[in-house]
């Protein structure tokens, strides 16, 4: 039994991945690396196994892509604020943990990543929503039911995928493909800037 589920799920994992839109994928890095130049801030979001991966996210743009000498991105997890959300979650409503938090700190131009399977996450669509209304970049990557972040989206990655699991592997690898190649690109240009 294990085993069929395994080869099952490795199946759909490929094909998932053999499927991705290299085209999306790409202006999302594109976004993320030129955000530097532009001094924006680039804030991540998302519910469950997608706030953790939202996490990973700021863990390893903000960290892991360091290089002596190369500007750093200006980025955070809204996931992390745990006692800003369950304030917010407590005192107004968990449908605007995400709203109250970029009010503190979204500049217009910014840009809002969100982390979704089903797209239709009230929070991060509110946060969306504020986000569009002050003029900021919406990027989300959601599965294939694509919900009501898609439309919401200035860059959306649709994964092809119902799977819950899947979909947040897929997350996890947009995350490693971008940032380790954003790190080999910060490398050499630490090496031009140390000649």
């Amino acid at each position: 039994m294990f085993r069929s589920y395994y080869s099952q799920y490795q199946a759909e994992w490929l094909k998932v991945i053999q499927q991705l839109d290299i085209n999306i994928i790409e202006k999302i890095y594109e976004t993320i690396k030129n955000s530097t130049e532009k001094n924006q801030q680039i804030f991540v979001l998302g519910n469950g196994g997608s706030a953790s991966s939202a996490s990973h996210w700021a863990c390893d743009f903000g960290k892991g892509v360091n290089v002596d000498g190369v500007k750093r991105l200006k980025i955070l997890s809204l996931t992390d604020q745990i006692p800003l959300m369950t304030a917010y979650g407590n005192d107004i409503n968990y449908s605007d943990i995400f709203v109250e938090q970029l009010k503190n700190l979204l500049n217009p131009e910014d840009i809002v990543i969100g982390l979704s399977v089903s797209g239709n996450s009230e929070n991060v669509v509110r946060a969306f929503q504020y986000a569009k209304d002050l003029g900021a970049q919406v990027i989300s990557l959601v599965g294939e039911k694509e919900g009501r972040m898609k439309g919401l989206s200035d860059i959306s990655l649709v994964i092809p995928s119902n799977d819950y699991g899947v979909v947040e592997d897929v997350h996890m690898y947009v995350n490693h493909v971008i940032s380790q190649f954003l790190k080999k690109e910060n490398e050499r240009q630490g090496a031009l800037l140390a000649e």
